[in-house]
């Protein structure tokens, strides 16, 4: 009797769980300032979506074999999905990092990686901003655009999805003012269409990785943290000595984010090797039997536009990506590629050393990486592979 009800209740306990995520309004951010007029005709997103594949399927294009059809015949008609990314010469995605939690107000973005995929190679890139970077040039299509005269936000970066919150009358374009703001204004600092957004707060990362089982990280260098600050409040001392972990979400964490005894550029390297151990390690198979508890962990944790009804094209898409090869800039002061070149991703330096950035020399990068084969973007660049940084 177990052998025969134990596999109905798993389907049942995932059915449930994909209707709780299918019903989720996962744009929704408890911070957005209601739009109490509605934004001019002329204000559009600055970005273009990719279609979802359920608006793109002709209902004549599926052809199925009757029911009645003899065992023995065999029916030649296979049935097409278009590829919703067709056309798209790259998938851009902008994650971020908010440190939203106990004792903390609204959402600092310390985080910020745009992962860049080619739909039809598989090739993956990864661009980090850092949290400081101040004067983000803001594009003439938003009404923030003349807020300045610098045509900038003159804040730091990891302010801007909170910026788009409050003041949702310069950022219009979508039910998400914050992810408006974000995608648009590092977008045209890199020179890029971001498509889609995704943010998750300090609880919500610990919570998605044990979902999945945890994840596997070398560590290169020893991490020590006298007082570390959890995401529930509280402070202890820390340390991870070199080696390999099976990582839960509170270590994994841990790891993402302490910068003691090094720098936010030490960090934000740490950073891209979590994003890319979780997207190697991550199966659709194990997402799946992970659903009960990954669904109630994403939910109030995730903010994205990222539509439920992609979520099966996006885990296809992350299948396909190259994760051997990442070409992987960090748009920092003395970023180790430019040394002895006298070039620099900063143009200069306002008020508390904050780095403004090389806007031309940042958009000339990205286009080159993401214009060359992956092992070429490394070599041309003379940029640090991923697999030497990351073990």
């Amino acid at each position: 009797l177990a052998f025969l009800v134990t596999p109905h209740g798993w389907a049942a306990e995932r059915n449930l769980a994909l209707y709780d995520l299918f019903t989720y309004d996962f744009s929704a951010d408890p911070g957005q300032v209601t739009v109490t007029t509605a934004p001019p005709a002329t204000a559009a997103p600055t970005t273009t979506r990719p279609p979802s594949a359920t608006t793109e399927v002709p209902q004549s294009s599926t052809s199925m074999p009757p029911t009645t059809m003899p065992a023995t015949t065999t029916s030649t008609t296979t049935t097409t999905m278009p590829d919703p990314f067709a056309g798209y010469e790259r998938i851009n995605v902008l994650l971020l990092g908010g440190d939203s939690g106990v004792g903390r107000w609204g959402v600092r973005t310390d985080t910020m990686i745009v992962v860049s995929i080619d739909p039809t190679t598989g090739s993956t890139a990864m661009f980090s901003v850092p949290r400081n970077t101040v004067w983000v040039p803001v594009p003439d299509s938003m009404p923030a655009y003349h807020r300045h005269w610098c045509h900038c936000y003159t804040g730091p970066a990891n302010a801007i999805y909170q910026r788009g919150l409050l003041y949702p009358e310069d950022y219009p374009g979508g039910p998400n003012t914050g992810g408006n703001a974000a995608k648009a204004l590092l977008g045209e600092l890199l020179g890029l269409d971001i498509h889609y957004f995704a943010l998750v707060d300090l609880q919500g990362f610990v919570d998605i990785v044990d979902a999945i089982g945890g994840v596997t990280i070398t560590v290169t260098e020893r991490i020590y943290e006298p007082y570390y600050p959890h995401e529930d409040g509280t402070r202890e001392r820390v340390e991870i000595l070199p080696g390999t972990y099976e990582m839960d979400g509170h270590l994994a964490l841990v790891y993402a984010r302490s910068r003691r005894q090094s720098d936010d550029y030490v960090r934000m390297g740490r950073q891209r090797c979590v994003v890319e151990a979780i997207a190697e390690q991550a199966d659709p198979i194990g997402l799946l039997r992970a659903l009960p508890d990954l669904v109630p962990a994403i939910q109030g944790s995730v903010v994205t536009d990222i539509r439920i009804s992609e979520i099966p094209d996006f885990l296809d898409l992350v299948a396909r990506a190259d994760l051997e090869t990442v070409p992987s800039v960090r748009f920092m002061w003395l970023a180790p590629e430019l040394e002895g070149t006298g070039t620099s991703y900063v143009a200069g330096f306002e008020e508390a050393g904050f780095p403004r950035p090389n806007v031309p020399l940042i958009r000339e990068t990205v286009q080159t990486v993401l214009s060359l084969p992956p092992a070429e973007a490394i070599e041309t660049l003379n940029l640090e592979p991923l697999e030497e940084v990351c073990g």
